[in-house]
């Protein structure tokens, strides 16, 4: 068994005083890592004479950890726990090995199960109650976790020595915890990993342990953390990094959207009018400057399994799913298959949502179709909102003078204005109208270009690109952010409907022309907004992201009326299901706070009328019954 150097502790204790994180190899190719002053350490020491396959992983995931694979680690061990109970007054060392499988009947392998050993626990028994109640909550395959705890003479692994002698304990004002983990990630031979399991069980033991650590600081020690997320890892390894960087490189290699936007939707239109609205049109789209394998290549060879942080695993790698999906739907653009691919990424049409729109369509004023052609009377052309769009980026740049932000005219987009790449795309061809010029700005600039630079802001290029599945939230604050600005109207309303009733008859298999029917005879919408509508919604061959916009808004609304906080949603482009992890990343100190805040919510009116959507849980539909809107 080799030993560790006197000198090699030394420097590890000299980083620990001086609160100097500490990432080394040890001599047989165990890790030391400690990201700061912690009044814990977990340890990982692998087994002689049989194969462990993954219960290592359980222990990395943590801010504080020791894995031997056959170093003599109590010397190691013993001076980090001196020198850090000099710091906190108490120390907690929680040793982790993987259960003998005879241990458990057949029924009970396939339940997560726990073995907590202690010696003593009164002292410290807020913890092991803490974590007792904590690993209960663990489900694997939706089987509820199974939980003993023991007080046994000794802790320690099976054909293992003790990695400290109670004296030493004592001297040092140290505790120690065992936990026997049934490796429901590894076959009967413990050489085969199943990574379903390891993702699953690592996430929530992650978790327990972290509350666990909590409760331990809290009550024991000089430290006084204000929420459990404080005890996780701050310090980001190169690997993180590296996956990061490569997965943005892939993304960013292709715009998505500009991808599957028609580049002919002006011709489209004059030749389905003049077939008297009639057939479906023939849409032409970019050439795609990627080979759509090499792509998939490059992205599959990124290496997420080094990723010690469960959370940003887990962000990671709904990201590469989502862009591998992605890949997959350009490849099959302008076929039957890009639908059935984009449903999984975009998700169809709930029951609650489709009946929400109706009912929207049935609430708001039907506005009489000669009109459509009259509005541009009060609209502005795109030079015009282009110049307003210069002057609101510019006041973002007082704030923030790295924002890069441009705005651009072209003649290839089928949307009025879209963001791409940070940028502000206007339609050559579009109008506006006049009075929804404040609303469109907060939306597009104030929403998605905001978000977009304060991603930029952070150490990780996701919150920039967008977090896996983030379309929806981003789109309900857009539109929320036109509600509270007062720039919202019916017919704005009545287009986000829209686009929920087209997807739908997408969804159920209807072809362009009954899809612009039904929009124009049934619900009573002018032919051009129509084709715009159904044209945004068969693009590519069948896009369902156009439902997001309702679905977002409603999301927002229920996320006001349980008292969500609104500085989580502007960090970077995120998803709902993120914002746990997001706050938890904020908590650790890895996330900054965001350089921007949105104009819109400076607003006096915006403040009142976000105030009365919390204190009386108006829903959309509430805010259209009452003329709200």
């Amino acid at each position: 068994m080799t030993q560790i150097s006197q000198e090699f502790i030394d420097e590890v204790v000299a980083a620990i005083r001086a609160n100097e994180p500490v990432r080394k190899r040890l001599p047989e190719g165990g890790m030391l890592h400690i990201d700061r002053q912690l009044p814990f350490l977990c340890l990982y020491r692998r087994p002689k004479g049989r194969k462990d396959v993954g219960t290592d992983r359980l222990v990395v995931s943590e801010a504080s950890y020791i894995v031997s694979e056959g170093e003599d680690i109590t010397g190691l061990v013993e001076a980090v726990a001196c020198a850090m109970a000099e710091v906190f007054g108490e120390f907690l060392i929680l040793e982790m090995w993987a259960m003998p499988k005879e241990m458990l009947g057949e029924e009970e392998r396939r339940h997560p199960s726990f073995r907590l050993c202690t010696q003593k626990p009164e002292p410290i028994l807020s913890t092991i109650e803490t974590l007792e109640s904590s690993l209960q909550k663990v489900r694997v395959h939706r089987l509820a976790a199974k939980v003993e705890v023991a007080e046994c003479d000794s802790i320690v692994p099976p054909s293992l020595p003790p990695v400290m002698k109670h004296e030493t304990m004592a001297r040092c004002h140290t505790h120690l915890i065992g936990l026997a983990v049934h490796p429901l990630y590894q076959d009967d031979t413990g050489g085969t990993l199943h990574p379903y399991e390891l993702k699953t069980l690592r996430k929530e033991i992650s978790q327990a342990l972290k509350r666990a650590f909590f409760r331990f600081a809290s009550d024991m020690t000089t430290f006084c953390p204000t929420h459990y997320a404080m005890m996780g890892r701050r310090l980001v390894t190169k690997a993180v990094f590296e996956a990061d960087e490569a997965l943005a490189e892939v993304e960013e290699a292709f715009d998505f959207l500009l991808q599957v936007t028609p580049i002919n939707s002006e011709e489209a239109w004059q030749w389905f009018s003049a077939q008297g609205f009639h057939g479906t049109p023939r849409f032409h789209y970019r050439p795609r400057p990627f080979d759509v394998a090499d792509m998939k290549r490059k992205l599959f060879d990124i290496r997420l399994e080094k990723i010690e942080d469960p959370t940003l695993y887990e962000l990671f790698s709904q990201k590469m799913v989502e862009i591998d999906r992605k890949l997959t739907m350009l490849h099959d653009r302008d076929t039957p298959h890009f639908l059935y691919e984009s449903i999984p990424t975009y998700g169809k049409v709930e029951p609650d949502l489709l009946e929400m729109a109706q009912k929207m369509l049935t609430l708001l004023p039907h506005p009489h179709k000669d009109l459509e052609a009259d509005a541009r009377e009060e609209a502005v052309d795109a030079e015009t909102f282009a110049r307003a769009a210069e002057k609101e980026i510019d006041y973002y740049k007082q704030f923030y003078p790295q924002m890069d932000s441009k705005v651009e005219i072209r003649n290839d987009i089928v949307a009025g204005a879209m963001v791409s790449g940070g940028n502000f795309l206007i339609s050559s061809s579009a109008h506006f109208p006049k009075r929804r010029i404040e609303a469109l700005l907060h939306h597009e600039i104030g929403t998605h270009i905001l978000t977009y630079t304060n991603g930029l802001a952070q150490p990780f290029k996701q919150l920039h690109t967008g977090l896996c599945g983030y379309d929806e939230m981003q789109e309900g604050i857009a539109v929320l952010s036109e509600y509270l600005s007062g720039g919202i109207s019916h017919a704005r309303l009545r287009i986000l409907a829209a686009r929920v009733i087209a997807v739908d008859a997408l969804c159920q298999g209807k072809s362009f022309e009954e899809t612009f029917r039904l929009l124009n005879e049934r619900y009573d919408f002018g032919e051009k907004s129509a084709f715009t509508v159904t044209t945004r919604v068969f693009r590519g061959g069948g896009l369902t992201k156009d439902a997001v916009y309702l679905r977002g808004l409603a999301g927002i609304f229920d996320y006001l009326h349980g008292g969500g906080a609104l500085e989580p949603l502007f960090v970077g482009k995120i998803a709902a299901e993120h914002i746990p992890l997001i706050e938890e990343l904020q908590q650790r100190e890895i996330l900054k706070k965001p350089p921007l805040w949105p104009r819109w919510l400076e607003l006096p009116e915006a403040q009142d009328r976000l105030q009365e959507i919390r204190e009386k849980k108006l829903t959309l539909l509430d805010l259209i019954e009452k003329g709200y809107i």
